[in-house]
């Protein structure tokens, strides 16, 4: 459990009602409805902005990635291969929807389970499911704002101003608004880790504790929706030395293996297991092989968006024989793994659990593929950011990690890039840096994110030593 010390004396405790919370905390909670307001401001900003002008069966851009993923969901609903390029492209044409330039990057790569969950999502069209899945990721950023917002707010003692902030470096981030434009899933699986973390002791307006089933519901469908996303979350959480998270954990994965076992035995029931599996791990192998665009030691000229985070990736550039280049990652990633364990198992505040969350999610980008846009999930780490700017501007650590998260977004512009790396030696740190500068940018956060928690415990222990100190002295006297 959390230790209630100096820096957290005066949060609620897990049990503890409106009526025992502190003035300061009571005043803060009048402005609920107002955080819900700005929440859906910014939200659905956002949100209407993507939506603006945007024609999705004429435009090759608009929701690319949730396209493949309804045609590939299509497939799996009416018991035909699901990965499968050309029921792909029938399914396509059947809409009315232009098919992407070329598919290469455009290959279906989502499990069975991720396409069992949003089977529902045949019922409509490709167009009309790409507006529903807009507006319903919309609304789960609007959710996750507001809980951050109320979070700061209770273990952070930010006013509105400051909470004002949270939201608008939330919802502005260009990570973000790639991510909603292309209608991938990262945004809804981000805003529900968000609401599964806060949600861990409290309830949406932070009264009481709350059911862990609900946070546990939010985890295990960000789970199925992306696992190599929602994954690392889980980790933390069942890795945090409290209840309250290793309780909403462990039910996650118990809600996933009932969700999986249950499309398990569906698709076994349509006589389509061994097809759906056989095809998916074929898939899988296909665009993970050299010269795909999921590939560790792919060269590809890509926007920063795009690109690939992964520790494999920086060690790919380099190493091209794959025995070695698996060995090298997995030696720095266990390395990696053992500090973050250990930094994790010794958290005992607030602000450090805050911490672990980030940093486990941060580790998840360089151990297994991710492209840029799934960074979204990094900005639960902004209350941190905002309160550490607002108690230390001279403290270095919340600059640099705001720094490294916006270098995963912002780079030269990519034409320039693309003819930079065209005229650069292959082997070259300039053309190494150009396409590797997310995972780069991913791998300094992570050091940046451990050397904030050996600091912030650092900070508690030197405050509980002088307590105790101010206490034998009083004591004496």
């Amino acid at each position: 459990m959390v230790r209630k010390t100096a820096s957290n004396a005066s949060l609620p405790t897990e049990n503890s009602g409106l009526r025992s919370v502190p003035r300061t905390v009571r005043r803060h909670r009048r402005y609920a409805w107002f955080d819900l307001l700005i929440a859906l401001c910014a939200a659905g900003g956002l949100t209407a902005s993507a939506l603006y002008k945007v024609q999705i069966a004429t435009s090759t851009f608009a929701a690319s990635d949730f396209k493949t993923l309804y045609a590939s969901v299509w497939c799996f609903v009416h018991g035909l291969d699901a990965y499968s390029i050309p029921n792909l492209q029938r399914v396509f044409v059947s809409n009315g929807v232009i098919q992407p330039e070329k598919w290469y990057a455009h290959a279906p790569v989502y499990p069975p389970t991720t396409l069992a969950l949003l089977s529902p999502m045949a019922a409509l069209g490709m167009v009309h499911a790409a507006y529903v899945l807009t507006i319903l990721s919309g609304v789960l950023l609007a959710v996750a704002i507001t809980a951050l917002m109320r979070y700061a707010a209770d273990n952070y003692d930010l006013g509105p101003v400051w909470r004002i902030a949270i939201a608008g470096l939330c919802a502005c981030g260009p990570l973000l608004t790639f991510g909603v434009d292309m209608g991938n899933v990262s945004l809804a699986v981000s805003a529900l880790r968000f609401v599964a973390f806060v949600w861990r002791k409290q309830t949406p307006f932070g009264i009481s504790r709350g059911s862990p089933w609900l946070p546990a519901a939010a985890l295990a469908v960000a789970f199925m929706l992306k696992p190599h996303l929602g994954l690392w979350a889980g980790v933390a959480m069942l890795l945090l030395p409290e209840r309250a998270a290793r309780a909403v954990a462990v039910r996650a994965v118990g809600l996933v293996a009932g969700f999986a076992l249950l499309s398990t035995a569906a698709m076994a029931a349509m006589g389509t297991l061994a097809l759906e599996t056989h095809s998916c791990l074929a898939m899988l192998s296909t665009e993970t092989s050299a010269g795909s665009s999921m590939n560790v030691s792919s060269r590809e000229a890509l926007p920063v968006v795009a690109q690939i985070t992964s520790l494999g990736s920086i060690v790919g550039f380099w190493v091209t024989n794959p025995a070695i280049r698996v060995t090298l990652t997995g030696i720095a990633l266990l390395a990696l793994g053992f500090l973050a364990v250990r930094q994790t198992r010794r958290v005992d505040t607030e602000r450090g659990a805050l911490l672990a969350v980030g940093m486990w999610c941060t580790l998840g980008m360089l151990a297994t593929y991710h492209r840029a846009h799934d960074a979204v999930l990094l900005i639960a780490v902004v209350p941190w950011v905002v309160d550490r700017i607002r108690r230390a501007p001279l403290a270095w650590h919340a600059w640099a990690a705001a720094t490294l998260y916006c270098a995963m977004s912002v780079s030269v512009d990519f034409p320039v890039v693309a003819r930079w790396v065209s005229t650069a030696s292959r082997y070259s740190l300039e053309a190494f840096v150009l396409l590797r500068q997310v995972g780069l940018a991913d791998l300094l956060l992570l050091v940046v994110l451990l050397l904030a928690m050996v600091h912030e415990r650092t900070r508690q222990l030197a405050r509980i030593t002088h307590s105790v100190e101010s206490d034998q002295i009083s004591i004496a006297a």
